[in-house]
């Protein structure tokens, strides 16, 4: 039965999708930049909106946008022109059902089909939400959002602040899809990701399909694009000998380079200079570990750019430099780290359009500030938080250059295509070429520093600049060279370069082939807890109880399976991962000493705990970890009795008598709207 529910979500966001790409086509008609730019325009509607008012719960907005989309839907494909419009619709009607009539919208809509399928069937089989990776620190910005609250909300990470500290617009997006479909926040993380990875394969896609004709060379590239490693994926398995997905993304640093003959010798090479931490995660890499990495949504905003680009340069409508310039102030939502490299994007591209500058800048200017009007409550507070955290861009100091040949090997597809691009006789290849080379030097010269150091000093910045700028070549420069080029030795050469990175794959197979499925089918992501009865039976009551802030016993500072089972059950945390919280929030100086409190709490080290859980507004005290034992219980209990009720849900009988359940205030039997 829950196969079925998933079905019907799915089929929910189908229909809205190709809703919101309808409406959209109204004023944009392109069907593919209407794909890619409509659910931008929605989200930051709402976003609008909730930056002065919180809108709750949104599933009756989402019955009325499923109502809508399917009218909009047979008006696309019905012949007729309805009664109650004016005549002279008539033809405006007829040419937005000539560009969006189903038979056109087939081909974006497989795309996106596909691609969101490829990454539902890495989700579906493996959906634990868990501390194996950035996981729990993704989902817990997505339960913070799923409050409905007014803009900035309350961080369900560290009660009772707001959420002011991360460029989050994806994990908003996520949580807003959930809340109009009526999703489980753990199902809004898996659904709402691979809906954000058909997205990006749907706008690349799009790109591509306007830059070039041939259909082979359009899935060829899209399928470098979604499936494609690094440069080192194919040569990993050469030099070390037991590669895994990880190995070719964190080469750069990490690898043992222990298979002979040429392991030893690149090693050899590797150790005449410092040792950096170097690592790239492109596209392909970031289906397979799931997380909403913050670069997922640099990709779409590069593809919205380019096809915007290409349909300005086709017949210079004001309203594709609009979306261009909308791109920036989004790059600052969504992922700051690659503002830099989408300004100089869209800098050279009005360079090279000197002439219309006059025309241009003002429409870039209007998109960039529309954006930044509906969204500048909250960009006004991130802003002032940003600040705080001492960034900048640098020069790299002589010393942290990547070595050259590591270099060379790591972007081979993209520094090859770029020299086909400059040697294909294609005035624009030519171009391209040109810029992709230079943003290769810019990464290598310029970085953002921030509180890494050492080898770790332009982590950052390598693992998010470098995919994204293969990506914009392997758009830009892909048609071109595969196409566009009447040098056969170009176009042979660019296509291996295209498809070779698609040897990661074999690695991706492995992975898939050996992981542990048993979480397979369980899209709500909390299987990893619910497989142990004392979570199970405790997630299951508090989904119950109104919604407060929780605290429990902590483990690590990160990358734990902790921290999560009140997110799981729509509460908030007094503190959440701590390593997390501190690097989100420039290391304040109190956040370990809540830490270090609660591990005075939980183990019955402070004196009074009654006043400090009031004066915290602390409303659940969970009892379910290892360490919760019936000794420390009796001693809590006896502290807490006078003004916190203990619900206790079970007791183990051959285990010393361990007891499961959780203290609550006595507010907290009061309604959550109530108080």
């Amino acid at each position: 039965m829950q196969h079925l529910g998933l079905l019907f979500a799915l089929t929910l966001i189908l229909v809205n999708f190709w809703g919101v790409t309808l409406v959209t086509g109204l004023i944009w008609k392109n069907r593919w930049l209407a794909l890619a730019a409509g659910p931008w325009l929605a989200t930051t509607a709402f976003y609008a909106v909730e930056s002065y008012h919180g809108l709750g719960d949104l599933r009756g907005i989402g019955l009325l946008g499923t109502i809508t989309s399917l009218g909009v839907i047979w008006l696309s494909a019905t012949a007729t022109v309805p009664a109650r419009l004016p005549a002279s619709w008539g033809p405006r009607l007829a040419a937005w059902r000539e560009e969006f009539s189903p038979r056109r919208l087939l081909e974006p809509g497989l795309v996106f089909v596909l691609v969101t399928g490829y990454a539902l069937g890495w989700r579906f089989t493996y959906p634990n939400v868990d501390g194996s990776s950035e996981k729990l620190a993704d989902f817990s910005y997505i339960c913070s959002y799923y409050s409905g609250a007014t803009l900035p909300v309350m961080d369900a990470w560290l009660h009772p602040y707001l959420s002011t500290q991360y460029y989050s617009f994806q994990h908003y997006a996520a949580a807003l899809l959930g809340r109009v479909i009526g999703l489980p926040p753990g199902s809004a993380y898996n659904i709402g990701f691979c809906v954000l990875i058909g997205l990006g394969g749907a706008t690349f896609a799009g790109g591509v399909w306007l830059a070039c004709s041939r259909r082979w060379i359009r899935w060829a590239i899209l399928a470098g694009f979604v499936l494609g490693g690094s440069g080192l994926s194919g040569l990993v398995h050469l030099v070390d000998k037991g590669p895994s997905p990880w190995s070719s993304m964190r080469f750069i640093g990490s690898a043992p380079l222990d298979r002979e003959p040429l392991g030893p010798m690149l090693k050899a090479y590797t150790e005449m200079f410092p040792r950096m931490e170097l690592p790239g995660e492109p596209f392909s890499y970031s289906i397979y570990l799931g997380d909403y990495h913050a670069p997922l949504s640099s990709y779409l905003l590069v593809g919205l750019a380019v096809i915007s680009m290409l349909l300005w340069q086709r017949d210079q409508r004001r309203r594709y430099a609009a979306l261009v310039g909308g791109t920036l102030t989004w790059t600052l939502l969504a992922n700051t780290w690659s503002l830099p490299l989408q300004g100089i994007g869209v800098a050279a591209w009005v360079l090279k359009n000197h002439r219309d500058f006059r025309s241009l800048v003002p429409w870039l200017a209007a998109g960039a500030a529309a954006v930044w009007m509906a969204s500048w409550v909250y960009l006004s507070a991130f802003t002032t938080a940003a600040s705080g955290y001492g960034t900048a861009l640098r020069l790299v100091p002589w010393d942290e250059h990547t070595p050259p040949l590591l270099l060379l090997l790591f972007l081979l597809p993209t520094l090859g295509l770029s020299v086909l691009g400059w040697l294909s006789g294609n005035e624009a290849g030519r171009w391209l070429g040109k810029f992709w080379l230079l943003m290769v030097a810019f990464t290598e010269f310029v970085y953002v520093d921030d509180i890494y150091s050492g080898m770790f000093n332009r982590f950052n910045t390598s693992l998010k600049w470098w995919p994204l700028v293969a990506a914009g070549a392997l758009l830009t420069l892909g048609p071109i060279v595969l196409e566009r080029t009447s040098r056969r030795w170009v176009r042979i050469t660019g296509l291996i370069l295209c498809l070779y990175p698609c040897s990661f794959v074999y690695d991706l197979a492995l992975n898939w082939r050996h992981g542990n499925k048993e979480a397979a089918g369980k899209i709500e992501g909390h299987h990893f807890l619910t497989k142990d009865m004392f979570p199970r039976v405790l997630l299951g009551r508090l989904k119950l109880e109104p919604a407060g802030v929780v605290i429990e016993r902590p483990q690590k500072d990160a990358f734990t399976n902790s921290a999560c089972l009140p997110l799981f059950a729509g509460h908030r945390m007094w503190l959440g991962w701590l390593g997390h919280e501190q690097l989100w929030r420039g290391y304040r100086e109190d956040l370990p000493q809540r830490q270090q409190r609660l591990f005075e709490f939980f183990n019955g080290e402070m004196p009074d705990p009654l006043p400090w859980l009031q004066g915290q507004g602390i409303d659940y005290v969970l009892w379910y970890q290892e360490g919760d034992t019936t000794e420390l219980w009796r001693k809590l209990h006896a502290k807490l009795s006078p003004g916190y009720l203990w619900v206790e849900l079970f007791t183990h009988e051959f285990e010393n008598g361990t007891k499961l359940g959780y203290w609550k205030a006595p507010a907290a039997a009061v309604p959550a709207g109530a108080r």
